[in-house]
């Protein structure tokens, strides 16, 4: 038995697993993105500070207390503790950019593609306050799910700041505004009656004219010349034309739609957000996600630090590649099964050791079975190929090779043996 949320790992299901960590990791350093690593868990402050999850984030936080008493928490994210190490690390050139891929925990109701502890690979750029930096991150992204082989996905876009201009036109004080989000962030879930019902319960204003303005979606360049003449402060809706018009340039204008109503539930964002959909597999919810957070590194250190990052969810894009069957058919893993027959088993570890020494995975059979039996075992495992050394073989300095697709046999020596395994 192990808890809910978590999952064991076998073989076949870690070959997909690492074909997605390698794929993405490739296209993040292609970027220009530098992989680090934080540690498992933080001291519990800071990922509780304020400003940093939210209320809703700390209550799903795996936590204990040390032999010394002093509380830790497991990560629930990546962002918050490398924005701990920046802060405590002032002298980064700038910008920094990194990646990070590894596992996080939340305790959340498990269900579909939602897990206690999950994978996920983050891209974060730190020292800049252009849009060109966030594009620079959802280009990596959308460039990692391409490489995956997703085409037909959505990325809805918004601005926390803008969000916030139009809260504001409608009478919510500004430092009620996370408050609001969060309850905004829930609308496709609990949909527009619900969203309404929850604002009035928290006595917020709620007019049909604010509903009409965050709930529109689609092409940028309407909607924000509309809602430049709700709000006081042009700024954000500017940034955000700025944003779309450079996009073009990077190439991912074609996946860009603009949302109003996104949020986003962390209450570490703080200007342009995102947010990715597979078409086809909405059921999961999105499968990345992120966005900027240009005041959450002052919450660990004497300077404020601009920054932006995404996220890809792992777990989610496993099952659904999985789903869709988009997985390659994988080559058996080790590559060949070694068989001495007789009095060769010297010998055969021999060869074995030289062909691990040439790269190529390798298996010696450590239970000293019959021909029969390996010969299964190698179907089992689908090891794509069996050397055979026998007496006969050991006296002519050749080894068998079968080929178990084909059932073809081969009589070669080490050299060409290698030459025909690599």
């Amino acid at each position: 038995m192990i808890p809910r949320g978590v999952r064991d790992f076998p073989p076949e299901e870690m070959r997909k697993r690492n074909f997605v960590l390698d794929k993405i990791a490739q296209i993040y350093r292609s970027y220009g993105y530098r992989e680090m690593e934080t540690p498992a868990f933080e001291f519990l402050d800071v990922l509780t500070a304020k400003k940093a999850g939210g209320e809703s984030i700390n209550k799903e936080i795996f936590k204990f207390e040390d032999l010394g008493g002093r509380w830790m928490g497991l990560r629930f994210d990546f962002t918050v503790p490398i924005a701990r190490f920046v802060a405590q690390n002032p002298n980064l050139p700038k910008p920094f950019k990194r990646f990070q891929i590894g596992r996080v925990w939340r305790y959340e109701e498990p269900q579909a593609g939602r897990f206690r502890e999950f994978w996920q690979a983050d891209v974060d750029v730190f020292g800049s306050t252009n849009v060109e930096s966030d594009l620079d991150t959802l280009s990596a992204v959308i460039a990692a799910l391409k490489e995956l082989g997703f085409n037909d996905f959505v990325v809805k876009i918004n601005s926390r700041k803008l969000l916030e201009e139009i809260a504001a036109t409608a009478g919510v004080k500004r430092e009620f505004a996370a408050d609001f989000f969060r309850v905004i962030d829930k609308l496709e879930k609990i949909g527009e009656k619900g969203v309404k019902q929850e604002l009035k319960e928290k006595k917020f204003p709620v007019s049909e004219n604010l509903f009409k303005l965050i709930l529109q979606e689609g092409a940028p360049e309407k909607i924000l010349s509309q809602i430049k003449k709700e709000i006081k402060d042009k700024k954000p809706a500017e940034e955000l034309e700025d944003f779309f018009k450079l996009a073009k340039s990077f190439g991912i204008s074609e996946y860009l739609k603009l949302s109003l109503s996104l949020a986003r539930g962390l209450d570490y964002y703080t200007g342009i957000v995102f947010e990715i959909k597979i078409k086809g597999a909405e059921k999961y919810g999105s499968v990345a996600g992120g966005g900027r957070y240009d005041n959450l590194i002052a919450l660990y250190g004497k300077e404020s630090v601009p920054a932006v990052g995404l996220s890809i969810g792992v777990e989610r894009i496993l099952e659904i590649m999985d789903e869709k069957k988009m997985f390659p058919n994988f080559e058996g893993e080790p590559k060949v099964l070694v068989v001495p027959i007789g009095q060769t088993l010297e010998k055969a570890i021999e060869l074995t050791q030289k062909l691990r020494s040439e790269k190529i995975s390798t298996e010696i059979d450590l239970m000293r079975r019959n021909v029969g039996k390996l010969m299964n075992y190698a179907n089992t495992l689908q090891i794509p190929y069996v050397v055979v050394i026998g007496e006969n073989e050991l006296k002519e300095k050749k080894v068998t090779l079968r080929d178990m697709k084909t059932g073809k046999q081969e009589l070669l020596n080490e050299k060409d043996l290698i030459k025909r395994l690599k």
